[in-house]
């Protein structure tokens, strides 16, 4: 009679001891502890049940506790067990078990394991009539798996339990887990089935986050239990999705201290532990999210506010540097998540190539990926095989005469409209230009990664995924509904805060935003390697990833957000240790990190830091890159200042800067804005288009050459490249700004045309016509924008107007809303109707766009 209280404490006994092993689990490398959290959620499982008097076999030997693991596949759970993660199914409870991963698609040879501890042997569902008998099932996140009851009998196709296993289960505890909590509703609906619910949904201490409350998802993070398969099949007819998060009330959203973006590879073909891998993180303010994409920024808008400031500054440093960031994520345990990489000074010799092969263990047909560090939107990703590599690379590496070739370049662009760099977006050659103009000195070589083959339109894609994030503070989430919300100015850490120690990756928790796939411009079946592999989201669209990826990848990714970004912020000496022997590396982070601050002082002591290890470098080449850089960060120092001849003073670093690398693109840019803003317009459009030629992605030269042509009053220009920037570039609401400024002065030209008594043709009415209509959409569009809305005065506010909203652009509206096409009538030259519509331009017309790039 005491038999049945002895067993309840023996259980509840283990589950007191469940904290202690909670902490060794914690303590496991990210690998690890992922790995370890499927047998581990096991062992939790026997316990949990046991100390809730549901009777549960100890095992001993010759007669080991059975479990069955339910929907096994070889990817995930034969994988595992193949690996030896499987052992620690008895982990608390320490007596013999017997594991049996059953599925359709398992190899049944597999055994491992010592049958006196945890042995492990997989079984096809036809092998069930001859296993032993189970006395407790397990289901791992069915989400993933879409596990459903087969009406006949298992294929080799289905992944469903057939009947004939499900019959052996009546009466047994079953348990689910999931890597995410369920939605409300569900939990709700479960409590229905009243006795056969045996464990209502419960937290796992020892999944991949070890129990961690902030975390929202990772590997069998949740479990519940339920008796027989009935109740199984009834959990199973619910929706396991990740709950879609609600808009909160403006003044209760969380506040964010950084929002960014992950670009990944995923393939589910591959084992659990080997599917996801990180290619780059960015910021989100600027990077794009079109198509499926654009629930991401609607999310983000809806339920968090931002927060950013100087304490987090290494966010921004980080997220713009490939080699940092791969960097980082090795240092902090996740290696498994990122592909092989090596890092190289950017400077040709004949044996790079096969350097390249041998540091990646590089095979004859493997393909390299060829990276610029602090390069966005895909710009200079280069993909080529391996016997092509020596000839990429110097293509890449050697650059031609650059004066006669980029007057070369302006002589030709006489011969057709401004924006027309004769190139086709995405192209080789581009991308080799983006490599000749990167101030960078050195540049990473990575292993090929693929995605599973995604179908749109009939055809298959290699795509790439990308999701959104928001990194919080944790004690921002305290108590409320929302996992806690506290204003930061009711007593949260202040982004700006002075003195205050940067936040561990401890104290900061993720929540994740979505995701989508970004398809490259070509299908799987072209010939052109950069073209299907490579994103282009613009090009060949998005797609929807499903909730259970997007789940696992989540898990998969586990802190590691967190500990790339948490920690204390780097410092000249750290990166000056860490990069021993790439001083160029460690000097151009150095003063990438130097512009980052906001307080003068710091910023020119760490780039005065920044020339003495570019002092080390010891290619003369390697030095020149660096000390571009840094010269050219001087000028943006002094073009930012309230000095009054900041741009003369400017003008000179960026001259400097030219003269250390005269492909310096950034420097052609900067030189450019210091001629428009120093009332040379002319100038400014030859060294502007010297910029684009080099970096024809560069959005801000672009706008800037739009304010160029409308200063010298050439319109059409203004209006040919401002829609070569909207081509790339279609949120740019300066370039239709632009346009709209442009038609309505070529419209007046014709007017006057008109009013001087010319008999216009057919074509030149219609023409006028488009050109009224293009001035109205063009300033509606520019001032709808979030951009243009931001610059609009408030009602009785003494703030000056700027463009779209100036009194001259109102003028151009109401002159465009009436058709002023009359001819001159004699004898009523001073008659109002007669009067020529003029209406002048400031000199200083036009929106500019100061892009930095620092």
């Amino acid at each position: 009679t005491n038999e049945p209280v002895k067993e309840l404490e023996h259980w509840q006994s283990l589950l007191e001891l469940c904290e202690g092993y909670r902490e060794l689990h914690a303590a496991e490398p990210p690998l690890e502890k992922r790995a370890l959290s499927w047998s581990r959620c096991i062992a939790f499982a026997q316990v949990i049940l046991g100390a809730r008097g549901i009777p549960i076999h100890r095992g001993q030997q010759g007669k080991p506790l059975v479990i069955w693991v339910l929907a096994a596949t070889e990817e995930v759970e034969g994988a595992l067990a193949a690996s030896g993660y499987f052992q620690d199914a008895s982990w608390l409870n320490r007596a013999p078990t017997e594991v049996v991963l059953l599925g359709s698609s398992l190899r049944p040879s597999l055994q491992f394991g010592d049958a006196r501890a945890c042995s492990v042997r997989a079984a096809s569902y036809h092998e069930v009539q001859d296993l032993p008998e189970p006395h407790m099932c397990i289901l791992f996140m069915p989400d993933r798996h879409d596990v459903a009851f087969e009406s006949g009998a298992a294929n080799s196709d289905s992944r469903g339990i057939p009947p004939e296993a499900l019959e052996l289960l009546v009466g047994l505890p079953i348990v689910v887990s999931t890597c995410f909590k369920l939605p409300a509703r569900t939990a709700k609906s479960l409590e229905s089935l009243g006795n056969l619910l045996l464990l209502r949904e419960t937290r796992c201490p020892f999944s991949s986050s070890a129990g961690d409350a902030h975390s929202q998802f990772s590997d069998n993070c949740w479990i519940v239990a339920v008796r027989g398969p009935d109740a199984l099949g009834f959990v199973l007819q619910h929706d396991i999705e990740i709950p879609c998060p609600s808009p909160l009330p403006e003044d209760q959203r969380l506040p964010a201290v950084f929002w960014g973006i992950l670009d990944l590879k995923y393939d589910s073909s591959k084992p659990v532990l080997e599917r996801v891998r990180v290619l780059e993180t960015g910021d989100g303010r600027i990077s794009k999210f079109s198509g499926d994409g654009a629930a991401i920024q609607d999310l983000m808008r809806a339920r968090y506010v931002s927060k950013e400031g100087s304490l987090l500054r290494k966010f921004h440093l980080i997220s713009a540097d490939k080699k940092l960031t791969h960097d980082l994520i090795e240092l902090a345990g996740y290696n498994h998540i990122v592909p092989g990489q090596a890092c190289y000074p950017r400077q040709y010799d004949s044996h790079l190539a096969e350097r390249i092969a041998s540091d990646l263990e590089l095979e004859e047909d493997d393909k390299v990926v060829l990276k610029l560090c602090n390069r966005s939107r895909a710009a200079g990703v280069i993909v080529s095989p391996l016997d092509e590599l020596d000839e990429v690379l110097e293509e890449l590496l050697v650059l031609p005469k650059m004066d006669a070739w980029l007057e070369d370049k302006l002589k030709k662009l006489k011969e057709v409209h401004p924006g027309d760099f004769g190139l086709t977006w995405g192209c080789f050659e581009e991308q080799k230009r983006h490599w000749w103009a990167n101030e960078s000195p050195c540049f990473v070589a990575e292993r090929w990664c693929i995605s599973t083959p995604l179908l749109k339109a009939g055809k298959f894609y290699d795509g790439t995924m990308r999701v959104g994030f928001v990194i919080l503070h944790k004690h921002d989430l305290q108590g409320s509904s929302e996992n806690g919300f506290r204003k930061a100015t009711d007593g949260g850490l202040q982004a700006d805060a002075p003195n205050v120690p940067p936040p561990s990756p401890e104290e900061l928790a993720v929540h994740w935003l979505g995701g989508y796939w970004k398809l490259p411009k070509q299908d799987m079946a072209s010939t052109d390697l950069r073209e299907r592999v490579v994103s282009a989201a613009r090009t060949s669209g998005t797609a929807l990833v499903r909730s259970s990826v997007l789940a696992e990848v989540y898990s998969a990714l586990g802190d590691s957000v967190q500990q790339l970004f948490g920690g204390v912020d780097p410092s000249s000496k750290m990166l000056a240790d860490r990069y021993k022997e790439a001083p160029e590396l460690a000097a151009y982070l150095t003063a990438r990190l130097a512009v980052s601050n906001r307080e003068q002082p710091k910023i020119k002591k760490m780039l005065y830091d920044a020339q003495v290890l570019a002092n080390k470098v010891p290619s003369e080449r390697g030095k020149h890159f660096i000390e571009s850089f840094i010269v050219r960060c001087y000028g943006v120092l002094e073009a930012r200042s309230d000095a009054r001849d900041r741009w003369h003073t400017a003008q000179r670093h960026f001259v400097k800067a030219l003269k250390h690398l005269e492909s310096n693109a950034n420097a052609l840019y900067l030189l450019g804005m210091a001629a428009l803003e120093l009332g040379k317009p002319g100038e400014a459009v030859n060294l502007l288009n010297k910029s684009l030629f080099l970096d024809p992605d560069f959005k801000a030269p672009y706008v800037n050459l739009g304010v160029a042509y409308l200063r010298l009053k050439l319109f059409e220009e203004a209006i040919y490249i401002s829609e070569a920037c909207l081509e790339r570039h279609p949120s740019s609401p300066q370039c239709q700004y632009h346009i709209g400024i442009a038609s309505c002065q070529l419209a007046l030209l014709i007017e006057a045309r008109s009013r001087g008594g010319a008999v216009l043709p057919a074509s030149e009415r219609e023409l006028y016509d488009e050109l009224r209509k293009r001035t109205a959409s063009s300033m509606a569009e520019a001032r709808q924008s979030e951009e243009g809305m931001k610059r609009k005065p408030a009602p009785g506010s003494c703030r000056l107007p700027e463009a779209p909203w100036l009194e001259t652009d109102q003028q151009m509206l109401e002159a465009m809303a009436v058709n002023g096409l009359r001819p001159r009538q004699q004898g009523y030259a001073q008659d109002p109707v007669n009067t020529l519509r003029e209406i002048r331009l400031s000199p200083t017309a036009g929106w500019k766009v100061f892009g930095w790039r620092t």
